[in-house]
């Protein structure tokens, strides 16, 4: 049989490419949903806001030199959900800075949220108005499978941490942005977790802080996202229905966090709790004081001496004693995660440091920060 004509050739080759993404309708939708590919318009540069009125271009982004290459985990085990993966070589899995993606939708869960969106809701939410709820979604199934997408035929990813300070969040998770360059992609490099902003798998998440090197990015990746109703953004997702009240909230606590790293990161009486250093910090500096700025793990007011604990890592905290006459203030709020400043006396107890606190100390809430 003679070869048909090239134009039919080709006629045929588009109705079979038009067919392969018919037959996947989950796949469809996603990239139905992802942004532009116009590379002038993906990413601006670190710290500056997209440039309007002038005809301008934002500059593109790209890792620094300091961003580690690894190997994505083969298959199944290098995709953990939307915002965390794993790479060969990382002791930890990877929990990607500035995210949040809902959780997995599985189990005996998955019948109920379809059965009943709005009950399944109500029940995951429960009657305590003080808490935050995470549950599994359809959203969060939709995330991990937008990770798996991104990632898809990409072996060499590229680990950027923020900062030196800050490598490990509590539970030794490594905190990093992760980038991808597919080969001939005019596209050029991309961030993971812009594009999944962009894409609205998360909004710009900012409770553990804001981005130091791609605020504005983020800022203007998440306003692309709600404005084109895309992901958690759209119309009727059956996504979380408080993100209102959740950015409110963690926005206070980075404007707290970014008061304390701009008044206080580089002073060496100052201790973030957080940090990779922070109980080295502290057992160099037994007997002297110290202002430490963390997180409430939980207050005992009745014990003898009263004592606040404050979160540094998975069953890790440093016990903050109220000794001789000092007294806790009654306003001071205790609440879990409720950041605080606290002056004292570094000491150990049982080998583990500790501080304590006298008559010259004071216990402040993280929204009202000492004077340098």
């Amino acid at each position: 049989m003679s070869n048909p004509p090239c134009g039919a050739r080709i006629a045929w080759l588009i109705l079979a490419l038009l067919a392969l993404v018919a037959c996947d309708p989950a796949r469809q939708n996603r990239l139905a949903e992802a942004p532009s590919a116009d590379p002038a318009t993906r990413l601006e540069a670190p710290g500056q806001a997209p440039q309007k009125g002038t005809g301008a271009k934002p500059s593109k982004l790209e890792p620094p030199a300091s961003a580690q290459p690894g190997q994505l985990r083969a298959g199944a085990q290098g995709i953990v959900d939307g915002d965390t993966i794993r790479v060969v070589g990382f002791d930890n899995s990877i929990r990607l800075l500035q995210l949040d993606c809902e959780e997995v939708l599985k189990g005996d869960d998955l019948a109920l949220a379809d059965a009943n969106w709005s009950a399944y809701v109500a029940a995951q939410s429960g009657d305590d108005d003080a808490r935050i709820a995470t549950y599994g979604t359809p959203l969060g199934n939709e995330a991990t499978a937008f990770a798996r997408d991104f990632f898809d035929g990409i072996e060499e990813v590229f680990v950027e941490y923020e900062s030196p300070k800050r490598t490990r969040d509590f539970f030794g998770r490594h905190l990093a942005y992760v980038w991808i360059k597919r080969q001939g992609d005019v596209q050029g490099w991309l961030n993971y977790n812009l594009e999944a902003v962009r894409a609205g798998m998360s909004p710009y998440y900012t409770k553990y802080g804001y981005s130091a090197r791609y605020h504005a990015a983020f800022e203007a990746a998440e306003a692309e996202a709600q404005q084109a109703g895309r992901g958690i953004w759209a119309k009727g997702a059956r996504a979380y229905p408080d993100y209102a009240r959740r950015k409110l909230e963690w926005a206070d606590r980075a404007q707290q966090i970014a008061a304390f790293r701009d008044g206080f990161d580089a002073h060496e009486a100052f201790i973030e709790l957080g940090s990779d250093t922070a109980m080295a910090t502290l057992r160099q500096r037994l007997g002297q004081r110290v202002t430490l700025f963390g997180s409430v793990a939980r207050f005992s007011p009745r014990g003898r001496p009263p004592k606040l604990h404050l979160a540094h890592r998975y069953r890790e905290n440093v016990v903050v004693v109220a000794s001789g006459t000092y007294a806790f203030a009654r306003d001071l709020d205790t609440r879990q995660e409720e950041f605080v400043y606290v002056d004292g006396l570094v000491t150990l107890y049982r080998g583990n440091p500790q501080i304590e606190l006298d008559e010259t100390s004071r216990v402040l809430s993280g929204r009202t920060p000492p004077r340098p």
